[in-house]
Protein backbone atom coordinates (compact mmCIF):
# COMPACT_ATOMS: atom_id res chain seq x y z
CA UNK A 1 0.00 0.00 0.00
CA UNK A 2 1.48 3.36 -1.07
CA UNK A 3 0.31 6.39 1.40
CA UNK A 4 2.41 9.46 2.91
CA UNK A 5 1.90 11.25 5.78
CA UNK A 6 2.31 14.91 5.99
CA UNK A 7 1.58 17.56 8.87
CA UNK A 8 -0.37 20.19 6.93
CA UNK A 9 -0.60 22.33 9.73
CA UNK A 10 -0.04 21.97 13.50
CA UNK A 11 -2.16 19.48 15.20
CA UNK A 12 -3.74 18.39 11.54
CA UNK A 13 -2.04 15.32 9.72
CA UNK A 14 -2.65 14.21 6.44
CA UNK A 15 -2.71 10.29 5.27
CA UNK A 16 -2.71 10.59 1.49
CA UNK A 17 -3.53 7.22 0.00
CA UNK A 18 -3.75 7.99 -4.09
CA UNK A 19 -5.67 4.59 -4.43
CA UNK A 20 -9.31 5.06 -3.80
CA UNK A 21 -10.03 1.51 -2.38
CA UNK A 22 -7.04 1.34 -0.41
CA UNK A 23 -7.49 4.84 1.13
CA UNK A 24 -11.13 3.37 2.22
CA UNK A 25 -10.38 0.31 3.62
CA UNK A 26 -7.90 1.72 5.66
CA UNK A 27 -9.85 4.63 7.57
CA UNK A 28 -13.26 2.00 7.26
CA UNK A 29 -12.70 0.80 11.03
CA UNK A 30 -11.70 4.12 12.49
CA UNK A 31 -13.93 6.35 10.92
CA UNK A 32 -17.13 4.51 11.67
CA UNK A 33 -16.03 3.64 14.74
CA UNK A 34 -15.99 7.57 15.53
CA UNK A 35 -19.42 8.69 13.76
CA UNK A 36 -21.26 5.47 12.19
CA UNK A 37 -25.24 6.32 12.07
CA UNK A 38 -25.59 2.89 13.43
CA UNK A 39 -24.95 2.28 16.91
CA UNK A 40 -23.80 -1.06 16.60
CA UNK A 41 -20.40 0.81 15.62
CA UNK A 42 -20.31 3.97 16.66
CA UNK A 43 -18.10 4.41 19.70
CA UNK A 44 -17.94 0.47 20.20
CA UNK A 45 -16.24 -2.35 19.72
CA UNK A 46 -17.00 -4.58 16.62
CA UNK A 47 -16.04 -6.65 13.99
CA UNK A 48 -15.07 -5.15 10.63
CA UNK A 49 -17.18 -7.93 8.98
CA UNK A 50 -20.15 -7.46 10.63
CA UNK A 51 -19.67 -3.98 9.85
CA UNK A 52 -19.46 -5.05 6.10
CA UNK A 53 -22.48 -6.99 6.11
CA UNK A 54 -24.45 -4.15 8.01
CA UNK A 55 -23.43 -1.67 5.03
CA UNK A 56 -24.23 -4.12 2.62
CA UNK A 57 -27.61 -5.15 3.87
CA UNK A 58 -28.41 -1.57 4.12
CA UNK A 59 -27.11 0.26 1.29
CA UNK A 60 -27.91 -1.96 -2.02
CA UNK A 61 -27.03 -5.71 -1.19
CA UNK A 62 -23.32 -4.86 -1.61
CA UNK A 63 -20.01 -3.64 -0.37
CA UNK A 64 -19.61 -0.07 -1.92
CA UNK A 65 -17.74 1.59 0.92
CA UNK A 66 -14.83 2.24 -0.91
CA UNK A 67 -17.09 4.02 -3.64
CA UNK A 68 -19.55 5.41 -1.71
CA UNK A 69 -16.32 7.51 0.55
CA UNK A 70 -13.30 9.00 -0.51
CA UNK A 71 -12.41 11.94 2.04
CA UNK A 72 -11.59 10.90 6.28
CA UNK A 73 -11.21 12.93 9.15
CA UNK A 74 -11.32 11.70 12.94
CA UNK A 75 -9.74 13.18 16.14
CA UNK A 76 -6.78 11.40 16.12
CA UNK A 77 -7.60 10.47 20.16
CA UNK A 78 -10.81 9.16 18.86
CA UNK A 79 -9.05 6.87 16.31
CA UNK A 80 -6.24 5.38 19.26
CA UNK A 81 -9.54 4.60 22.02
CA UNK A 82 -10.76 2.65 18.74
CA UNK A 83 -7.90 0.31 18.96
CA UNK A 84 -7.67 -0.33 22.32
CA UNK A 85 -11.58 -1.05 22.49
CA UNK A 86 -11.42 -3.51 19.46
CA UNK A 87 -8.96 -6.09 17.55
CA UNK A 88 -6.91 -5.29 14.50
CA UNK A 89 -8.67 -8.08 12.05
CA UNK A 90 -7.22 -6.90 8.64
CA UNK A 91 -4.05 -5.47 7.38
CA UNK A 92 -5.83 -2.15 6.82
CA UNK A 93 -6.31 -2.35 10.98
CA UNK A 94 -2.63 -3.25 11.43
CA UNK A 95 -1.13 -0.55 9.36
CA UNK A 96 -3.64 1.75 10.64
CA UNK A 97 -2.48 1.31 14.38
CA UNK A 98 0.64 1.69 13.20
CA UNK A 99 0.10 4.96 12.20
CA UNK A 100 -2.41 5.90 15.34
CA UNK A 101 0.29 5.22 17.42
CA UNK A 102 3.26 7.05 15.30
CA UNK A 103 1.03 9.98 15.40
CA UNK A 104 -0.71 10.42 18.80
CA UNK A 105 0.70 12.76 21.34
CA UNK A 106 -1.20 12.12 24.63
CA UNK A 107 -3.24 15.08 25.67
CA UNK A 108 -3.27 16.60 22.13
CA UNK A 109 -6.35 17.90 20.06
CA UNK A 110 -4.47 16.48 17.13
CA UNK A 111 -6.92 15.58 14.09
CA UNK A 112 -6.19 13.11 11.10
CA UNK A 113 -7.77 13.35 7.13
CA UNK A 114 -7.55 11.07 4.35
CA UNK A 115 -7.38 12.21 1.03
CA UNK A 116 -5.91 11.03 -2.53
CA UNK A 117 -3.96 14.42 -2.61
CA UNK A 118 -3.39 17.51 -0.64
CA UNK A 119 -5.73 19.56 -3.09
CA UNK A 120 -8.92 19.71 -4.29
CA UNK A 121 -12.06 19.34 -3.48
CA UNK A 122 -11.61 16.46 -1.12
CA UNK A 123 -8.54 17.61 0.84
CA UNK A 124 -10.57 21.11 1.42
CA UNK A 125 -13.72 19.54 2.23
CA UNK A 126 -11.47 17.65 5.00
CA UNK A 127 -9.16 20.54 6.30
CA UNK A 128 -12.51 22.31 6.75
CA UNK A 129 -13.57 19.23 9.25
CA UNK A 130 -10.10 19.86 10.76
CA UNK A 131 -10.08 23.29 11.28
CA UNK A 132 -13.73 23.01 13.08
CA UNK A 133 -11.84 20.75 14.97
CA UNK A 134 -8.33 22.52 16.63
CA UNK A 135 -9.84 25.84 15.88
CA UNK A 136 -12.01 27.55 18.05
CA UNK A 137 -12.54 30.67 16.45
CA UNK A 138 -12.99 28.98 12.74
CA UNK A 139 -15.73 26.38 14.31
CA UNK A 140 -17.49 29.85 16.43
CA UNK A 141 -17.80 31.40 12.91
CA UNK A 142 -19.04 28.85 10.80
CA UNK A 143 -21.56 27.45 13.97
CA UNK A 144 -22.93 31.19 13.51
CA UNK A 145 -22.99 30.88 9.82
CA UNK A 146 -25.39 27.63 10.43
CA UNK A 147 -27.28 29.33 13.56
CA UNK A 148 -28.40 31.97 11.04
CA UNK A 149 -30.27 29.37 8.40
CA UNK A 150 -33.59 29.79 7.94
CA UNK A 151 -35.15 26.92 9.90
CA UNK A 152 -36.80 25.10 6.58
CA UNK A 153 -33.18 25.19 5.17
CA UNK A 154 -31.47 23.73 8.35
CA UNK A 155 -34.16 21.01 8.12
CA UNK A 156 -33.33 20.28 4.92
CA UNK A 157 -29.65 19.89 5.26
CA UNK A 158 -30.32 17.37 8.05
CA UNK A 159 -32.90 15.49 5.96
CA UNK A 160 -30.22 15.20 3.28
CA UNK A 161 -27.42 14.46 5.35
CA UNK A 162 -29.29 11.34 6.62
CA UNK A 163 -30.22 10.10 3.44
CA UNK A 164 -26.56 9.84 2.71
CA UNK A 165 -25.80 8.22 6.21
CA UNK A 166 -24.38 10.91 8.40
CA UNK A 167 -25.29 10.67 12.39
CA UNK A 168 -26.94 13.41 14.38
CA UNK A 169 -24.04 14.25 16.04
CA UNK A 170 -21.85 15.61 13.37
CA UNK A 171 -24.81 17.55 11.15
CA UNK A 172 -23.05 21.54 12.50
CA UNK A 173 -19.29 19.73 11.28
CA UNK A 174 -21.01 18.17 7.90
CA UNK A 175 -22.85 21.30 7.38
CA UNK A 176 -20.19 23.75 7.24
CA UNK A 177 -17.80 21.20 5.25
CA UNK A 178 -19.62 20.83 3.03
CA UNK A 179 -20.85 24.36 2.47
CA UNK A 180 -17.26 25.69 3.01
CA UNK A 181 -15.87 23.56 -0.52
CA UNK A 182 -18.89 23.17 -3.00
CA UNK A 183 -22.82 23.07 -3.98
CA UNK A 184 -22.79 19.62 -2.83
CA UNK A 185 -25.81 18.24 -5.25
CA UNK A 186 -27.07 15.59 -2.39
CA UNK A 187 -26.81 18.05 0.51
CA UNK A 188 -28.31 21.33 -1.25
CA UNK A 189 -31.44 18.90 -2.81
CA UNK A 190 -34.24 21.07 -2.15
CA UNK A 191 -32.69 24.58 -0.46
CA UNK A 192 -33.21 27.43 -3.52
CA UNK A 193 -30.29 29.63 -1.89
CA UNK A 194 -27.56 27.16 -2.20
CA UNK A 195 -24.96 28.78 -4.12
CA UNK A 196 -25.56 32.08 -2.25
CA UNK A 197 -25.08 30.14 1.39
CA UNK A 198 -21.95 28.55 -0.78
CA UNK A 199 -20.27 31.65 -0.71
CA UNK A 200 -20.62 32.76 2.92
CA UNK A 201 -19.42 29.37 4.30
CA UNK A 202 -16.66 29.34 1.47
CA UNK A 203 -15.37 33.38 2.46
CA UNK A 204 -14.90 32.13 6.20
CA UNK A 205 -12.99 28.64 5.07
CA UNK A 206 -10.48 30.77 2.78
CA UNK A 207 -9.79 33.66 5.49
CA UNK A 208 -8.37 30.43 7.77
CA UNK A 209 -7.22 28.17 4.98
Amino acid sequence: MKYKIKEVRPRITALVVPDDYERAMLFCRVQEFYESPCKLFRGSAFSVWDYARWYARKYGGCFSYPKDFVGFNLPLIVAKKCYEINEVETPYDKEMKSIIDSLFVNGERGYLIGSESLKGSTFDHEMAHAMYYVDDQYREEMNELTRSLPRQTFLTFKKNLAKVGYCRSVLMDEIQAYMANEVNPKLCKGVESGKKIHKQYRAVFKRYL
